[in-house]
């Protein structure tokens, strides 16, 4: 039996929050803060989102290699993506649908009018006990159209967003990722 298991550095996040503001929002002074000024808070948010890093790699070879492995390997830069499913229509969700357009009154109701294209800050949180992690996008946009989910197998009508980072101004990280606690400890 392992000696070596610490459950205290396990987690299941059980709460969490997510937050927009424009493209370029430098991140705020405490990222796990009660309120982030600036930030539009996505209302609810179906529990869990999903980081996605992936890397394209290409071997190569040479003639007179029979070691049965590459030779070298060529490595792109890694791309990230985040999922999520607001599952309201909160400022943050409804900017994010309409990606730089407009709400306008029509029709006896207000028609959600879509802009092409549009980039945000983002950061989400979440929180088991004391515990806090957190992830900063200084700049992204949606990489798909959201697919919207209206009853079937779930219970509450949201939105699969699919979000990507851009390359941020400042030439720091496209997706930094925060621990409210130190994990080398």
């Amino acid at each position: 039996m392992s000696t070596f298991a610490n459950p205290d550095k396990a987690h299941v996040w059980l709460d969490g929050d997510a937050f927009r503001a424009p493209a370029g929002t430098v991140l705020p002074a405490n990222i796990f803060s009660a309120s982030l000024a600036g930030w539009n808070a996505f209302g609810g948010v179906k529990a869990g989102f999903v980081v996605t890093t992936s890397e394209d790699v290409e071997d190569v070879d040479v003639w007179n290699n029979r070691s049965g492995v590459p030779y070298k390997r060529i490595k792109q830069p890694p791309t990230v993506s985040i999922k999520l499913r607001p599952v309201d229509y909160s400022v943050a969700t409804v900017l994010t649908l309409i990606r730089g357009g407009s709400v306008s009154a029509a029709a006896g109701g207000f028609e959600m009018i879509d802009g092409g294209a549009e980039s945000f800050a983002m950061i989400l949180r979440v929180v088991d006990g004391p515990t806090q992690k957190a992830y900063y996008m200084n700049k992204g946009e949606l990489l798909s159209f959201p697919e919207e989910s209206m009853g079937a197998d779930d219970d509450v009508e949201g939105f699969d967003l699919e979000i990507g980072p851009l390359a941020p101004a400042d030439g720091s990280k496209g997706l930094r990722r925060f621990l409210n606690i130190n994990p080398l400890v």
